[in-house]
């Protein structure tokens, strides 16, 4: 047997980004079936809910007020 100390190429070209961070909601039971049943269409809910959060640090979501309820707009 022999051991050449080369980590395989597949563990060097690892682009995999260090996910060590949680960002964290509560919502009705209603609104998490609602928003799973949707969100299994583009992938696993929380890759969905990563790239909402890319899209709005990037500038690529906006945020239209709902006109039904208070708006985070009304936030100086």
């Amino acid at each position: 047997m022999c051991y050449s100390g080369v980590k395989s190429s597949e563990n060097l070209m690892s682009s995999k980004p260090n996910l060590d961070k949680f960002l964290a909601t509560r919502v009705t039971a209603q609104v998490h079936k609602k928003f799973h049943r949707k969100a299994k269409d583009y992938g696993k809910p929380s890759d969905l809910l990563r790239e909402i959060v890319e899209a709005f640090i990037e500038d690529r979501l906006t945020v239209i007020p709902s006109p039904t309820k208070r708006s985070l707009h009304h936030v100086n």
